[in-house]
Formats: structure tokens, sequence, C-alpha cells
């Protein structure tokens, strides 16, 4: 399947391993197959199985060290990931500025900033993870209409969980103290 998307277009391709929410795992000796096959300025990966550290770890050695690896764990997983040697990160829009300062201060080796900035991003991901894909999106949608990027939050349906005032209340917190994160590394 990959090989003829890859032969039809001309076009890097992103292979991205969803198996954490939707199925199972592709195996690692696929992506270094298609990496060998087609080199990797086409073929870029972003492998989620869980446990995604030792994934990437993985991947990274069977390839060589010649993978491109991408990791979109939200941010919870940004910091070990980008240690065991990511490309790059594709995050979700809702802590996108907090992404991209924590990215800055770990290239430039800052570890208070890393930290400052990574501890209420993650605790914000791990109230996103309580409730699955419904999780992410419901705190997510409420983040983007916080930020007046979307003018509701409203989802479609079905879904099965939908913030609390307990949760939007502890949402509010955590986001407080990123921002405050976030404007200490543009300073």
């Amino acid at each position: 399947y990959f090989q003829a998307i890859a032969d039809a277009v001309d076009l890097p391709l992103i292979v991205q391993d969803a198996s954490s929410y939707v199925g199972r795992p592709i195996p690692t000796s696929v992506c270094a197959e298609l990496l060998n096959r087609y080199g990797p300025d086409r073929m870029l990966f972003k492998p989620e199985a869980a446990p995604l550290g030792p994934n990437l770890s993985a991947l990274r050695d069977a390839t060589g060290g010649r993978a491109r690896i991408l990791e979109g764990s939200g941010g919870i997983s940004l910091v070990d990931s980008y240690r065991r040697g990511i490309a790059g990160t594709m995050p979700g829009m809702e802590f996108l500025p907090a992404v991209v300062a924590l990215w800055k201060a770990l290239g430039r080796g800052d570890e208070e900033a890393t930290y400052r900035l990574h501890f209420p991003l993650c605790a914000l991901v791990a109230l996103q993870l309580q409730a699955g894909l419904d999780g992410f999106l419901a705190i997510e949608k409420y983040v983007l209409h916080q930020r007046c990027l979307f003018t509701t939050d409203r989802r479609r349906r079905p879904y099965t969980w939908s913030l609390d005032d307990e949760t939007r209340l502890e949402v509010d917190r955590l986001l407080s103290l990123l921002d405050a994160a976030v404007a200490s590394e543009t300073q």
C-alpha cells in the first residue's frame, strides 16, 4: 500500500503510525524498507505506538539514524523525543506557541526553560488524555475558542466526554501557567 502511494507521487510522504488510538502498529521493518527504497528525502515517519520513546529509538536505530522522525504527542513526550533525535514535531494548534518555545529551549540546551514550559504543557495534555480522543478534541476546541481562533467550542457528535466545570477551571489555571512560561521566553 505505502509503495503504491510513494510510487504515484513525487512528494515527501509522512508515514503516521496512529496505532496508539486506531489500531495495530506499523512494524519498524516496514518503515526501514520504505526508507531504504525511497530515501530520507521522500519518507518521513511519525510513530505513535506505545511506548513512544523506545519505539522512536528502535526506528532510529533500525535505520542507522537516517529516518527523519516526527513526533506529535501534544507536547507530553517532546522532551524525551527530542533527546532521541527527532527531526521535528507536528503538534495540535491549541498549544502551538508553547511547543515552539519548548523546541527552541531544547535547541539551545536551556534546561530551566525547557522544564518551565514542559510541566504545565504536560499537565494540560494529561487532562486531554483522560478521555482519549474525545478529551483531546474537547480541550483543544475549548482552548482554541478561548484564544479567539474558533468562534465556538462546539463539537460534532458522536462523542462520549465533555468538559465539566472543574476540568475547565483546571485547564484555565494550567493555561495561565503555560502562558506565563511562554511570555518569559519572548521577553
